[in-house]
């Protein structure tokens, strides 16, 4: 068996390969990027976070932060914002679109692993758009972000999934919503995916991955199939002193399944809206003076 260390970077290695392929159509591939639905969602959060947050200059982590979607919602909001991500393809997407917007942010390629443990920045809000699930230890990193954000600040995270309630449900409903994105969006992609699909029926599993790897995809989004425990990163965030909003929420690629599984609920994401609490930090150190003095 591998070390998590080397786990972690094959994974950080498959999300390069992946979206070398899908940077220029990324927008079309994730619904979260580009469904009016979700994007009315990410509006609606940042607007509730920006009535909560500490007057003056606010900056940003964006995690992940793929094509500029939610970045250039943040910097619409007059915000500072700084982008990580793995994929140079799909920062230099990002830059197009942020500038084309007329917005400038800074940008950083790397891993949030390395960005983290190489820097002591602290943040006004931190987010993952649809990124946790990518990571191969998701808890940990979360452990890393929670301290570098500032009193009264938030950790956000969205289009998540959670661990399905029936996986043959699941996968069905998964290939289906998958093929019919392919045949409205991505068609020079609908008989290539349907022959990875059966590949992916014939190849063993891999004893570290625990799982049949047929593209960089299957490594990429490693949590995708099986999904994550919202629960137990919320109960990271609330050790931190984080006050936790928590929902869960049925999700498509296309609109069609999208309908369909707000009554099958066959896929579930999650997102969470965490802020720093300064009275459960003051009570913590008053504790440890306390403790110190007797």
């Amino acid at each position: 068996m591998q070390s998590p260390e080397s786990m972690g970077s094959q994974v950080i290695s498959a999300n390069v390969a992946f979206y070398k392929e899908i940077a220029k159509k990324y927008d079309q591939y994730e619904s979260c990027a580009s469904e009016e639905f979700y994007q009315r969602m990410l509006e609606s959060d940042l607007d509730k976070m920006k009535a909560l947050l500490p007057p003056g200059r606010i900056r940003c982590l964006d995690c992940g932060g793929g094509s500029g979607n939610l970045t250039i919602k943040m910097l619409n909001r007059g915000w500072i914002v700084t982008v990580v991500d793995v994929s140079p393809d799909m920062l230099e997407v990002s830059r197009a679109n942020v500038s084309t917007a007329g917005y400038t942010a800074e940008f950083v390629n790397d891993s949030i692993y390395h960005f983290l443990s190489s820097s002591q920045d602290t943040f006004d809000v931190v987010a993952f758009s649809s990124v946790l699930h990518h990571l191969y230890s998701p808890q940990d990193v979360v452990k890393e972000v929670a301290p570098r954000i500032k009193p009264g600040g938030f950790f956000y995270s969205n289009f998540d999934p959670v661990p399905p309630s029936s996986r043959l449900l699941a996968s069905c409903f998964y290939n289906l919503d998958t093929i019919l994105a392919n045949i409205l969006h991505d068609r020079e992609d609908f008989f290539p995916g349907i022959v990875r699909r059966f590949r992916k029926l014939t190849l063993a599993r891999h004893a570290d991955h625990e799982r049949a790897v047929a593209s960089p995809g299957d490594l990429a989004e490693y949590h995708a199939r099986t999904g994550l425990d919202d629960r137990s990163i919320a109960e990271v965030l609330e050790q931190h002193g984080f006050l936790i909003s928590r929902q869960r929420y049925p999700v498509g690629r296309t609109k069609l399944m999208l309908g369909a599984n707000r009554k099958l609920r066959a896929l579930l994401s999650f997102k969470i809206m965490a802020q720093r609490n300064d009275a459960h930090i003051l009570h913590q150190e008053s504790l440890v003076l306390k403790t110190g003095n007797e």
